[in-house]
């Protein structure tokens, strides 16, 4: 999960113009974006009865 926060956050620093000092606020958007993937990736367990 790491590994794949830290590629978000950098593709969301290029995106951005590749700006210094912001790496904390690349980190908390990537990190928000590959929760919320990983959420919709787990497979959908059918109900229970």
């Amino acid at each position: 999960m790491e590994e794949r926060i830290r590629k978000r956050a950098y593709e969301l620093w290029q995106q951005d113009g590749s700006m210094e000092g912001c790496a904390d606020e690349y980190w908390r958007q990537a990190r928000q974006i590959v929760e919320r993937e990983m959420l919709e990736e787990k497979p959908k367990l059918p109900p229970q009865r």
